[in-house]
C-alpha cells in the first residue's frame, strides 16, 4: 500500500513537472469558435472578388497600420485568449477603413504568445462586423498570420500557391508589414479568411455550407495512456519502450520511426468517436450524432442542410458508388497538393483538424488551411531540436536502423498517405485511392503539380517570396534571426526538389508508392541526406520561458548522480530511475526552485510545453508509474 502511495505521489509530481497534458495543447490546441456571420441575399452584392487585385496581390509586400485607442488595444491584448473583437481603423496601402473590428486568433500559438507578455499575435480583421455593408474591396474578413513555428516564413504561402496551381479553392495570400499606431509590430502573411467572400469567389452565389471539424477536446483525451501498463503483452509504456531503445530495436532500413505519432496515438484512442465523425465516418442517420461537425458551422444551417450532409456521409461510407458523394475535381486536387507538402497535422493523421469541410448540392470536399507544420516538419525530431539542440544531454531515442525522418518525409508514399491511421478510417482518402477513376485523376494532378515544381516558374515564385521576406527578417520583424531564415528557406528549396523527385519516381514506378512497398525496397528511395528538416521548424517562438538553458538546468538538477557517473543524456537514466523511482523525491525541492517550474506550478506562466520536453522531464523518474488517477 505504501509503495502504491509513493507511486501516486510520483505520478502527481511527474504530471506537474512534465506538463504532459499542457504540452499536447501546445502542439495541437483547442478550438475557440466565433459566432458566424452570414449576410442576407441583398448584402451578398457587397461581396466581390475585386480585393484580389489589391492587398492579396502577392507581387509585393503590403502595409497595414492599425489605428486604435490605447484603451482598446490594451484591453484586447490583455484578453487575447478570449478572442474579443475591438473596433479600430485600418490603413491598408494608404486606404482608410474605419469602424472595422480586430481580434487575436489562434489556438496553442495564441496562448503561448499571451504567456510571453508579447503582442505579436496572429489576428483576424472583420470588415463587416460593425457595418454589414462595409468590405475591403469585396472581402469580408482577413486573416493575419504571424509566421510562427516557420523559420522559412514560406510554408503557408507556398502551400496555397500549390493548391492554386491545381485550381483547388484555397485562400489567396501575400506578405504585409503590420504596425499599430505607426509602430511596426511584425511581418505577417495576409490570407483571405474562409468565409462568405471566399465562398462566393470560389463557388458562386449559392455557395453551399462550410464547417471546420476539429476532434480536439483536450479534457476528454486520456493523456495518461502513453504511461499506462495496460496489459501483460505491453509491460512497458510506449514512452518507456521508445526512450529505452526497445521500441525500435528490431527496426530495418525500410521501417519508419514515427516517434511523434507513436506517442500520441494511444492518447487519442480515447477520442476516436470524435475523430471518426470529423473524418466523415458514418454514425447513422440521426443528425444529432454529428454535432462534432455541425457545431463548427461557419454559416447558419437548416435541417435540410444537415440532412444533406448526413446523406452524403452515408453514401460515402455505405454506397456502391461512394464517389458520387464527393466533388471529384476539388478532392483529387486537394489531396495531390496536400500530400506533396507532407502535412500530417490534418485529415490524414490521428488529429483530424486544420481543414474546412465544404458541402454543396450533396457533394463534399476539403478546403486547405494552416500549413505551418507541413513540408515534413510535423515530427518529433523537429520539435525536440527546437529546444534541445545544443543541450549537453541526448534527446533523440535510439531508432535502430529505421530510416531518418528526412528520408521518410521526402519519400512518404502517395498511395499510403496516412499517418498512424487506417485508410478505412479516412473515407475521403479511401474513395480517392480505391475508385479507379479518382485515383487516375489524383495521379494526373500530381503529375501536373510536378511539372509546375520542376519548371522555372516555381523556382521564380519561391525566389521572389524569399526576396520579399529577407529585408524584414533583417529588421527583426519576425521571430527568427537572418541565419535561421536562410537555413529555413534553403531547406524549403531542398525539400520541394527532393519531394518532386521522389513523387516522380513513384508515378513512374521506379519508387514504391505504398508503405509496404517502401519497407520492402528502401534502396529504391530518393536520398535525402542533404536535407535538415529541423531547419524548417522552430517551436521556440511559441514557448514562454523554456529554452536550452532552462532544459539544461532541469536535467542537471534531476540527473546529478548520473552526470557524475558520466551519463550524457536523460534517455540513459531511465533504467536506473525505473528501478529506483523513490530516488527522485529528494530532487523535488531543487526542481521546484527552478523559475520555469515554479512559474508553471504557480500559474504565472501557462504550461504549454513541447511534448518532447515533457517526456524527457517525465523520464527522469516516472517511467514505472502505472497510471495517474484523478481523485
Amino acid at each position: 500500500m505504501q509503495k502504491a502511495k509513493t507511486h501516486d505521489a510520483l505520478a502527481i509530481g511527474g504530471m506537474v513537472l512534465a506538463g504532459l497534458s499542457a504540452s499536447a495543447l501546445m502542439l495541437y490546441g483547442c478550438m475557440h469558435p466565433q459566432a458566424a456571420h452570414l449576410p442576407s441575399d441583398a448584402l451578398k452584392a457587397y461581396l466581390t472578388d475585386d480585393y484580389t487585385d489589391y492587398l492579396l496581390d502577392d507581387s509585393g509586400v503590403h502595409q497595414i497600420d492599425i489605428e486604435i485607442s490605447d484603451l482598446s488595444w490594451d484591453y484586447m491584448i490583455s484578453h487575447a485568449e478570449d478572442e474579443q473583437y475591438v473596433t479600430c481603423t485600418a490603413v491598408i496601402d494608404g486606404e482608410r477603413f474605419e469602424n472595422i473590428a480586430i481580434r487575436p486568433k489562434g489556438n496553442s500559438s495564441l496562448t503561448s504568445i499571451a504567456s510571453q507578455n508579447s503582442e505579436h499575435f496572429s489576428f483576424k480583421i472583420e470588415f463587416d462586423r460593425n457595418d454589414p455593408t462595409l468590405t475591403y474591396h469585396g472581402l469580408d474578413k482577413l486573416s493575419l498570420g504571424n509566421l510562427g513555428q516557420d523559420p522559412s516564413c514560406l510554408k503557408d504561402h507556398v502551400a496555397y500557391r500549390l493548391f492554386e496551381e491545381l485550381d483547388v479553392p484555397a485562400p489567396l495570400s501575400s506578405y504585409t508589414v503590420v504596425s499599430v499606431n505607426g509602430e511596426p509590430l511584425g511581418l505577417y502573411l495576409a490570407s483571405e479568411a474562409i468565409e462568405d467572400a471566399f465562398c462566393q469567389r470560389n463557388y458562386g452565389d449559392g455557395y453551399g455550407q462550410l464547417y471546420k471539424p476539429d476532434s480536439f477536446a483536450m479534457n476528454t483525451i486520456d493523456q495518461s495512456a502513453i504511461l499506462d501498463h495496460s496489459s501483460p503483452d505491453a509491460p512497458l509504456s510506449v514512452v518507456e519502450r521508445i526512450m529505452s531503445g526497445e521500441y525500435y530495436a528490431d527496426a530495418t532500413s525500410g521501417d519508419r520511426a514515427d516517434i511523434l505519432g507513436d506517442l500520441v496515438t494511444p492518447m487519442f484512442a480515447s477520442v476516436k468517436p470524435q475523430t471518426d465523425l470529423s473524418a466523415l465516418l458514418y454514425a447513422g442517420d440521426n443528425v444529432k450524432d454529428y454535432s462534432v461537425i455541425f457545431d463548427t458551422n461557419v454559416f447558419p444551417t437548416t435541417d435540410a442542410d444537415e440532412q444533406r450532409l448526413v446523406s452524403a456521409i452515408r453514401t460515402l461510407n455505405t454506397s456502391d458508388d461512394p464517389a458520387s458523394a464527393v466533388d471529384a475535381d476539388a478532392l483529387t486536387g486537394y489531396f495531390a497538393a496536400h500530400n506533396f507538402v507532407d502535412n500530417y497535422d490534418s485529415y490524414n493523421s490521428v488529429f483530424v483538424h486544420n481543414f474546412y469541410l465544404h458541402e454543396q448540392d450533396g457533394k463534399v470536399s476539403l478546403v486547405p488551411w494552416d500549413y505551418n507544420l507541413a513540408f515534413g516538419s510535423f515530427n518529433y525530431e523537429c520539435a525536440a531540436s527546437s529546444v534541445l539542440e545544443g543541450c549537453a544531454f541526448d534527446y533523440m531515442p535510439d531508432t535502430g536502423n529505421a530510416m531518418t525522418v528526412e528520408q521518410s518525409m521526402v519519400n512518404y508514399p502517395i498511395d499510403s498517405p496516412t499517418f498512424h491511421v487506417e485508410l478505412s478510417d479516412r473515407p475521403l482518402l479511401q474513395v480517392l485511392l480505391t475508385d479507379e477513376t479518382l485515383r487516375r485523376e489524383y495521379h494526373a494532378k500530381l503529375d501536373r503539380l510536378l511539372q509546375f515544381v520542376e519548371s522555372g516558374e516555381f523556382d521564380a515564385f519561391l525566389s521572389r517570396a524569399e526576396e520579399q521576406i529577407r529585408p524584414y527578417v533583417e529588421q527583426g520583424l519576425t521571430f527568427y534571426t537572418p541565419e535561421e531564415f536562410e537555413a529555413g528557406a534553403s531547406a524549403m528549396e531542398t525539400f520541394c526538389r527532393l519531394r518532386a523527385e521522389s513523387i516522380r519516381g513513384q508515378l513512374n514506378g521506379d519508387i514504391p508508392a505504398t508503405l509496404e512497398g517502401q519497407q520492402a525496397a528502401p534502396e529504391r528511395l530518393t536520398d535525402a541526406s542533404e536535407l535538415h528538416l529541423s531547419d524548417l521548424a522552430n517551436f521556440n517562438a511559441l514557448i514562454a520561458g523554456l529554452d536550452t538553458e532552462t532544459v539544461q538546468t532541469l536535467l542537471e538538477t534531476a540527473l546529478q548522480e548520473h552526470i557524475s557517473d558520466g551519463t550524457k543524456g536523460a534517455v540513459l537514466a531511465v533504467r536506473e530511475y525505473a528501478a529506483n523511482p523513490s530516488k527522485l523525491t529528494k530532487q523535488f525541492p531543487a526542481l521546484v526552485r527552478i523559475p520555469f517550474v515554479w512559474n508553471t506550478i504557480s500559474g504565472k506562466v501557462e504550461p504549454y510545453i513541447l511534448l518532447v520536453v515533457s517526456m524527457i522531464v517525465m523520464l527522469i523518474g516516472f517511467s514505472r508509474v502505472r497510471r495517474y488517477r484523478r481523485r
